[in-house]
């Protein structure tokens, strides 16, 4: 199928990615959720904005893994972007962007393989998260992971993620650029952010 040959490549759990917290169950909705933690205010208005607020609250049943932005991540962001969205409003580029973080299903530390688990993020992207030693997002780090909601899981990053063709990323090597047709980074550069609004549509 056309679907599995997309295939691509996050490391969300990788001994180089620093791990901060770990949460019990959380009664609450996503939205709320995100709230308690006080750090994800730019996340949340950007939520808003695009007009995505049912996917993160008690409207919706459907169970989803958020990477959750926290604003240390958003002030991180190139300045082109950033005026992108939210100087110049830019709302499919807002929706885009939030997609790339939401994934089917509900993957925590303990039920992704080291093998490889296959999700697909909201920008239908196809996606393998794995576990283990490699390193392919080398600057994210997730603060606080396994929060556990209502409809989801959520881990708090402190990176904006960017989902490129691997032989556009200049950080792999040519073996895995060759293995994994997508990879996932934190946003970073300028190129990278001229790649992704390209892409907005």
């Amino acid at each position: 199928m056309k679907l599995f040959k997309i295939l691509a490549m996050v490391m969300v759990f990788s001994i180089s990615l620093a791990y901060a917290g770990h949460h019990e169950e959380d009664n609450s909705y996503m939205m709320a959720a995100l709230e308690k933690t006080g750090q994800h205010t730019i996340l949340i208005s950007a939520i808003k904005a695009a007009g995505l607020d049912e996917l993160f609250t008690e409207q919706s049943k459907v169970p989803r893994t958020l990477y959750a932005p926290n604003d240390e991540a958003f002030k991180k962001l190139p300045k082109a972007l950033s005026d992108e969205l939210f100087v110049n409003n830019n709302i499919k580029a807002i929706r885009k962007l939030l997609f790339n973080h939401v994934f089917a299903g509900t993957h925590t530390g303990e039920n992704v393989k080291s093998t490889g688990t296959l999700t697909v993020n909201l920008d239908g992207k196809i996606l393998k998260i794995y576990k283990g030693d490699d390193l392919y997002v080398k600057d994210m780090v997730i603060t606080e992971k396994d929060i556990k909601v209502e409809n989801g899981i959520i881990h708090s990053i402190e990176c904006v993620m960017f989902v490129q063709p691997s032989d556009s990323d200049s950080r792999l090597d040519l073996e895995t650029q060759n293995k994994f047709s997508l990879t996932s980074c934190c946003m970073r550069t300028d190129l990278e952010v001229d790649s992704f609004l390209g892409d907005v549509k």
